[in-house]
């Protein structure tokens, strides 16, 4: 399906490097495949685990920022080459904030059709205490939102 009949022209994955976020990536790929879909990978680098981790490892923002940042460029490229080798256009992008505010911010601005995201990711026991990012994600966003479990 070509042009103005696609549903979901531009889809967005939001990835942790979780195996549930490679479960998405794998989901949205066949959906491109069949739509003929752009796809957007992006990972949010939380803003509250950033100060968390500043603060127990005694090192500068800056420094631990940027680990975190070559961390998930790596596995962005990874995912993305493993897109691009089916024939699927793919873009990768890097933000800092809080997750679901992010991934929500960054559908809009794209103008993504459809959210594809792993059901659970990194997030442990603060999950518990701060609610899943899936759970804020499809409780705040205007668009559909397709949850993977591993």
């Amino acid at each position: 399906m070509k042009g103005d009949n696609r549903l979901f022209a531009k889809i967005l994955i939001p990835v942790d490097g979780s195996k549930f976020s490679l479960k998405a990536v794998r989901l949205a790929k066949r959906l491109a495949q069949i739509q003929d879909s752009e796809l957007l990978l992006l990972h949010v680098l939380d803003t509250a685990v950033l100060e968390q981790l500043c603060r127990f490892n005694y090192k500068p923002h800056n420094e631990v920022r940027a680990d975190m940042e070559g961390s998930a460029r790596a596995f962005l490229e990874d995912m993305s080459l493993e897109i691009s080798q089916s024939g699927v256009l793919v873009s990768i992008t890097i933000k800092e904030g809080t997750p679901h505010e992010v991934i929500i911010d960054e559908a809009v601005s794209w103008g993504a059709d459809l959210i594809v995201m792993g059901k659970l990711g990194k997030r442990g026991v603060s999950r518990i205490l701060l609610g899943s990012v899936a759970e804020r994600v499809i409780e705040f966003a205007n668009l559909p939102v397709l949850l993977v479990n591993a």
